[in-house]
């Protein structure tokens, strides 16, 4: 989950669009939801050392700040910069404006049919200045109005931008959104049109949308971009994609980078079984299966490859199953779980601490085997993309994934 960063802070509140005051000695909502975030914390954070900070002490000194919050998204970054002293990832408060609310509802429920909202395909974080992309979601509204990472997302329809906020029921409608683009800073408006679905399903679909093959040197490349591993709906299609579209290729171009993790179990397996045919004919039958995928593997990895994806990194690299290529993840490595706060807040905690094979990947992640600074990521001169490529073909040539003997950590 990504953080959002501490803003300017006012006397009264707008909540839900009006203008209130608490009565004398009457808590605000603001106050209420920023005593049940502190209880929580100090009950459920995974280190009841709370990494030996003084939680009463830094959660103490916020509460005068909550007491002149002027509107929601300013609660929300004073939360999160008082969860960023926890110095811990999968610590995050989001509200009912951001599309990664909706996200954690999906995941926390495990149900892709319910919670649809309006929105663009559209990830990154918020700070004082706007929304900063990190990515847009294949085929998504964002992707088709000319989106990309990198881009300040300031406004739509002339208010601030929120990544859910900003199309409460404007699915069937235009928006402009104005934003500001380069080192130049150029200014730009663009128009997009929401969708209305669940988020979680829109990365599943996202997923199966990226599944193409690329013809390189007279080779075919498989691509697939691995959005989340958030339940086994991910995996299934996964599979289904490189055991079947993908599967009659000379290499695999994984993209692992952004996104968000999930449950990393399963994922790998086909990349270590025999990969054996099962054809069947019959009369009115004809099908073939395949068990596993057996060619060279390059993952692209970046500081948005977090958790789960994280963990796969690791299992890839350090069985030398696959070359990783890009920069180091995020070291977003702790078990959360998500708690209601109030009516339209979710508290993403970690609950757990987690080593592999004795190491922890949090605050250190994995360090790719080639790096590669990112350049215009997601676009047709991205840097890594075009790395990942020509070392992909080198290792097909070569026919064998990576020279024994590297570390994975």
């Amino acid at each position: 989950m990504k953080k959002l960063l501490p803003g300017a802070l006012l006397l009264y509140g707008i909540f839900a669009g009006t203008q209130f005051v608490a009565q004398a000695g009457e808590k605000t909502e603001y106050e209420r939801k920023y005593e049940q975030i502190c209880t929580t914390v100090k009950a459920q954070f995974y280190d009841p050392t709370m990494g030996g900070l003084d939680w009463k002490q830094i959660s103490e000194s916020y509460r005068t700040k909550v007491a002149t919050v002027h509107s929601k998204p300013e609660f929300e970054m004073l939360m999160n910069a008082m969860l960023d002293q926890l110095h811990a990832s999968h610590a995050a408060y989001v509200s009912a404006n951001d599309a990664e609310y909706y996200m954690m509802l999906a995941v926390r429920s495990g149900d892709m049919s319910k919670n649809e909202i309006d929105h663009i395909g559209v990830m990154g974080i918020r700070d004082d200045s706007g929304y900063r992309v990190s990515g847009t979601l294949d085929g998504g509204p964002a992707e088709k109005a000319g989106i990309l990472s990198n881009d300040l997302l300031l406004r739509a329809d002339g208010r601030p931008f929120t990544s859910a906020g900003s199309f409460h029921g404007k699915s069937k409608s235009s928006v402009s959104i104005d934003l500001i683009r380069g080192v130049d800073k150029k200014a730009l408006t663009v128009i997009v049109k929401p969708e209305h679905s669940n988020v979680l399903g829109a990365f599943l679909e996202a997923t199966k949308r990226s599944a193409h093959i690329i013809t390189l040197n007279g080779k075919r490349i498989a691509y697939i971009h691995l959005w989340t591993m958030a339940n086994d709906d991910f995996k299934e299609a996964f599979e289904n994609e490189l055991l079947n579209k993908l599967h009659d290729t000379d290499g695999l171009l994984l993209d692992l980078r952004d996104g968000y993790g999930g449950r990393p179990f399963g994922y790998a397996d086909l990349f270590f079984r025999p990969d054996i045919s099962d054809e069947e004919i019959g009369r009115r039958t004809h099908s073939l299966r395949h068990s596993g995928y057996a060619r060279p593997i390059v993952l692209l990895t970046n500081a948005g490859t977090r958790s789960a994806k994280e963990y796969f990194s690791y299992q890839m690299k350090s069985t030398h199953r696959a070359i990783l290529v890009g920069t180091q993840t995020a070291g977003a490595f702790l078990g959360a779980g998500f708690f209601d706060i109030g009516s339209d807040g979710l508290l993403e905690l970690p609950i757990v601490g987690i080593k592999i094979d004795g190491r922890l990947l949090e605050k250190h992640g994995v360090v790719p085997d080639i790096i590669v600074a990112p350049s215009n990521s997601y676009r047709a001169d991205d840097a890594q993309i075009a790395a990942a490529e020509k070392i992909l073909l080198t290792s097909i040539e070569n026919n064998k994934p990576l020279p024994k003997g590297l570390s994975a950590y």
